[in-house]
């Protein structure tokens, strides 16, 4: 059985094959499409295997809800963090709030100070993955 890569990597994918690479970090959606958004959006779901190979030395943020399985959730950053990576972080719709794992290529420490998403990072990821009416009212 071969492995795919998750719905909307066919674009990433074919700038891949030419040598090149999104301009901006890829947004890997485990809520489905995420409106509005101009950053490369793939599509995954939880509890399914992907081959990640595509995201290889990009910069990646996975959109989930805090009402997933979390275990669910770690097999996907596990196997994006067995990548190289400039970045990846999560970033939990629902609550409006994340966590670093890799930063400027670095992995971010349990306790140190990269962990948790600073003030300035929640404000820039504010509103991803709301819903229309929720966002609305944010």
């Amino acid at each position: 059985m071969t492995i795919k890569p998750p719905y909307g990597a066919d674009g990433i994918l074919n700038l891949r094959k030419q040598g090149k690479r999104p301009a901006d970090m890829v947004l890997i959606s485990l809520i489905g499409p995420l409106q509005g958004e101009n950053n490369p959006v793939v599509i995954a779901q939880t509890g399914r295997r992907y081959d990640w190979r595509f995201l290889a030395g990009l910069e990646c943020l996975i959109v989930a809800d805090s009402n997933q399985p979390k275990d669910a959730i770690l097999q996907i950053t596990d196997a994006l963090k067995a990548l190289p990576a400039a970045y990846l972080g999560l970033w939990l719709a629902d609550q409006q709030n994340g966590i670093n794992f890799i930063v400027d290529g670095v992995t971010a420490r349990p306790n140190g100070l990269l962990r948790y998403m600073s003030y300035y990072d929640r404000q820039h990821f504010a509103g991803l993955g709301l819903r229309n009416k929720e966002a609305l009212c944010a």
